[in-house]
C-alpha cells in the first residue's frame, strides 16, 4: 500500500522541481537576451565610431594618432577632400558631378513648398484686406507653382498607375511631353535652380505684402498696420523653405537664408522699429524687439545645422558611391584579366564554366568520339646554345598560326613540353558525347572500348596493298578487319549519301589538323630562313619539325582545382606521341587509320613501312606527301590495278 503522505511529498517535490526548471529557463532566456542586447549595443557604438558623421571624440581632436585603422584612414582622406565651411569637394570635377546628379526628391520638395505658400497666402488673407492687384499676383503665382507641382509628379504617377516599366513612354503627344519635362526637371541642375528661385521669391512676395502699405513712425495711423509676430512667424517659414530643397548647393541655400534674415533685420531696426518695440514680449525682462531677433536667429541656426548635417551625409554617401563604382570598375578589370588568363590556359567553353561555377573538388571532363591529336617536336636545336628566347619566338609563331584556326573546327593548344608542341582538333563541347559537370551526374563511359593494347591480324585474302615510302607510288588501301591504335578498321556495308556526308563531316578534324601541321612546317621553315642562316652551317635538318598525328576516341578535362590544366587522354594521344617520336624530321607521320581518313580528302599518304612502336609492336605508318616548300599537300593518286595474266 502507498503512503498518502509520501505520495503528497513526491508531488510537491515534483512541482518544486518543475517550477525551479521554468524559473531557470526564464532566467537563462532573460540573461541571454540581455547579453545579446548589450552585444548589439556595443557593435552599434563601434560602427557609429567608424562613420565619418559619428560622435566627436575629444582624444582625436587633442592628439593625432599615428596608428590609424583602415576606416580612420578613409575618414581622414574624405575630410581632406571636402572644405570645412562650404562643404564643397576640393576636386572640382567631383563637385560638378555631384550637383548634376538627378534629384529624385524634387517632387516632394515642391509639394512642401506649395503647402508653405498656401499657408503664407492664408495668413495674408486673414491678417489684412488685400487689394485687387494682390489677388492677380497671388493667382498667377499659385498657378505657376501648381503647374510645377503637376509636372514634377507626372512621371511618378505615370509609372505607378499607367506603366509597367519605367522605360515605357506615354503614347499621346501631350502626355509624353509632360513625362519628358518631369524627367528633365529632376536631371537638370539649371531647371532645379530656377524652380528653387521661383518658389523662394513667391514666398517672399506673399510675405512682403503685409508691410507694403505701412508707413514710417510719424504716421500715427499706420503704427499697427500689421502684427509683428505674424511677420516673424512668416519669416521663419521662409527660412525653412530656403533649406527645403535637397539637390540645391548648400552655399546657395545658406546665402538665401542669410539674405532673408538680413532683410528682416533691416525692417525691424530701421523701418518698423516702433511696431516691434510695441509688440508683446515673450519675457517681461526682455525687450520685444530682441525676442523677434532671438526667434529668427535660432531658427536660422537650427536649419543651418540640420542642412549642414544633411549635406555632409549626402557628400559621404556620394563619396562611398564613387568608391563603390571604382571598386566595381576594378572588379570588372580583374574579372576581364582573369578571363583572359583562363582563356589562355583553358579552352573558352571550359573557362566560361570555371568563371560561372564555384568548383569544390568536382571532376569536369568531356568525352569525344573523334579527336585529332598532333605532337610537333623541334629537332636538332641545342638548348644551351639557342636558349629560351628562340624557343619563345618559335612558339609565338606557332600561336599566330593557331589563331587562324578558331572557326567551327577549332584547334586547341594543349601544352608545350620542352621543344614539343601539342595540339588537338575536335574539342568542341557541342560535338561531345557527354560532359560531366558538377551540376549533372553522368554515367562513366569507357574511353577505349577495344582495350589498351591491340593486335594486327592478317585475314587471308583481305589485305592492304602497301608500297614502301620513297618508291614514288601512293597508298593503296583495302578494307581489313583488324585493330590499330585502339580503333577498329572493318569492312562495312556501303553507306548512304546522308550517312556518308555525316561521317565525312566528322572526319574533318583530321583534315584540319593536317592543314595545321603543314602550316607549322611552313612557319618553321620561314623562321629558320630569317634567323638561322649561320647557326648550323653544313647541317641540313637543323630546327626542323617532326610531326605525328593520330585520331580517335578521347577524353578531355581538368583534374584538380589548384593550377588547373586542361589536358586530353586516350589512345590517339599515345599514338600521336609515338608517331612524333618515331617520325622523320621535316615530315608528318600518321597512323594507318588516320591515313585512310586523309585519303578521302585527296591528300597523298605514302606508306613508310612497319615501324616499331613501344607497347604496340611493329605497325604500319604513313608519311603525308608535301612539296618542298610546304605550300600544300600532294594529291592522292590511286594505285594502278594489278596486270591481268594472259590465258
Amino acid at each position: 500500500m502507498h503512503d498518502p503522505r509520501r505520495v503528497q511529498r513526491e508531488r510537491q517535490a515534483k512541482k518544486l522541481s518543475e517550477a525551479s526548471k521554468s524559473n531557470f529557463m526564464y532566467n537563462s532566456t532573460l540573461q541571454q537576451y540581455n547579453q545579446v542586447r548589450n552585444q548589439a549595443k556595443l557593435e552599434m557604438c563601434r560602427e557609429l565610431d567608424k562613420m565619418p558623421i559619428g560622435r566627436i571624440q575629444i582624444t582625436k581632436i587633442c592628439r593625432r594618432s599615428t596608428n590609424l585603422t583602415q576606416d580612420e584612414i578613409e575618414e581622414e582622406t574624405f575630410r581632406r577632400n571636402i572644405s570645412s565651411f562650404c562643404l564643397l569637394f576640393r576636386i572640382r570635377n567631383w563637385e560638378i558631378q555631384y550637383i548634376r546628379e538627378p534629384d529624385v526628391m524634387l517632387k516632394y520638395s515642391i509639394v512642401l513648398a506649395w503647402f508653405v505658400y498656401i499657408c503664407l497666402l492664408s495668413i495674408q488673407l486673414l491678417s489684412k484686406d488685400p487689394k485687387y492687384h494682390y489677388w492677380i499676383l497671388d493667382g498667377v503665382t499659385i498657378s505657376v507653382l501648381t503647374a510645377m507641382l503637376i509636372i514634377s509628379w507626372y512621371k511618378k504617377i505615370w509609372i505607378m498607375y499607367f506603366s509597367d516599366t519605367e522605360q515605357l513612354l506615354p503614347q499621346y503627344k501631350l502626355s509624353r511631353m509632360l513625362y519628358k519635362m518631369s524627367d528633365f526637371m529632376q536631371r537638370s541642375i539649371g531647371i532645379r535652380l530656377t524652380v528653387y528661385i521661383l518658389v523662394v521669391v513667391s514666398c517672399i512676395v506673399v510675405t512682403a505684402m503685409q508691410v507694403l502699405d505701412c508707413g514710417p513712425k510719424r504716421d500715427e495711423e499706420l503704427i499697427q498696420c500689421f502684427h509683428p509676430w505674424i511677420l516673424t512667424n512668416c519669416v521663419t517659414l521662409l527660412i525653412g523653405t530656403a533649406f527645403l530643397f535637397t539637390r540645391i548647393p548648400f552655399v546657395v541655400k545658406t546665402t538665401v537664408a542669410v539674405l532673408i534674415t538680413v532683410a528682416y533685420t533691416v525692417l525691424v531696426v530701421y523701418e518698423f522699429e516702433h511696431i516691434f518695440d510695441g509688440s508683446p514680449p515673450t519675457n517681461v525682462n526682455l525687450n520685444a524687439k530682441y525676442s523677434h531677433f532671438l526667434l529668427i536667429f535660432i531658427t536660422l541656426g537650427i536649419f543651418h545645422l540640420m542642412e549642414r548635417q544633411t549635406e555632409f551625409i549626402a557628400k559621404v554617401d556620394y563619396n562611398w558611391k564613387r568608391q563603390l563604382m571604382q571598386k566595381q570598375d576594378d572588379a570588372l578589370i580583374t574579372n576581364d584579366t582573369i578571363k583572359v588568363l583562363l582563356v589562355n590556359i583553358l579552352p573558352s567553353h571550359v573557362a566560361d564554366f570555371y568563371l560561372s561555377t564555384q568548383l569544390q573538388n568536382e571532376l569536369y571532363y568531356e568525352e569525344y568520339d573523334n579527336v585529332a591529336v598532333m605532337f610537333a617536336s623541334i629537332k636538332n636545336f641545342d638548348t644551351d646554345k639557342i636558349g629560351l628566347r628562340v624557343l619563345n619566338e618559335i612558339i609565338c609563331d606557332f600561336d599566330d598560326v593557331l589563331n587562324k584556326y578558331s572557326t567551327s573546327l577549332r584547334v586547341e593548344k594543349i601544352k608545350v613540353a620542352n621543344w614539343t608542341y601539342m595540339a588537338a582538333c575536335g574539342l568542341d563541347v557541342t560535338r561531345s558525347e557527354q560532359v560531366n559537370a558538377p551540376q549533372v551526374k553522368f554515367r562513366n563511359v569507357s574511353l577505349m572500348p577495344n582495350g589498351r593494347r591491340s593486335q594486327y591480324r592478317n585475314l587471308g585474302s583481305e589485305q592492304l596493298q602497301r608500297v614502301p615510302y620513297g618508291s614514288g607510288n601512293t597508298l593503296a588501301l583495302d578494307m581489313e578487319r583488324g585493330q590499330y591504335e585502339g580503333n577498329v578498321i572493318s569492312s562495312t556495308p556501303r553507306l548512304s549519301s546522308t550517312e556518308n556526308d555525316s561521317e565525312r563531316s566528322n572526319d574533318e578534324v583530321v583534315k584540319v589538323m593536317a592543314n595545321f601541321a603543314l602550316d607549322l612546317m611552313r612557319a618553321m621553315r620561314r623562321f629558320n630562313a630569317e634567323n638561322m642562316q649561320s647557326e648550323y652551317e653544313g647541317s641540313t635538318d637543323y630546327g626542323m619539325l617532326r610531326i605525328g598525328i593520330s585520331h580517335g576516341r578521347a577524353m578531355a578535362g581538368v583534374v584538380g582545382i589548384s593550377k588547373p590544366h586542361y589536358d586530353i587522354w586516350g589512345n590517339p594521344v599515345n599514338m600521336a606521341s609515338r608517331m612524333d617520336s618515331t617520325g622523320i624530321p621535316g615530315k608528318i607521320q600518321v597512323t594507318e587509320n588516320t591515313a585512310l581518313k586523309l585519303r578521302n580528302f585527296n591528300i597523298q599518304c605514302n606508306y613508310r613501312g612497319k615501324t616499331f612502336v613501344k607497347g604496340r609492336g611493329n605497325i604500319p605508318t604513313y608519311i603525308l606527301g608535301t612539296d618542298d616548300e610546304y605550300k600544300g599537300f600532294l594529291p592522292h593518286q590511286p594505285a594502278p590495278a594489278p596486270a591481268q595474266e594472259n590465258s
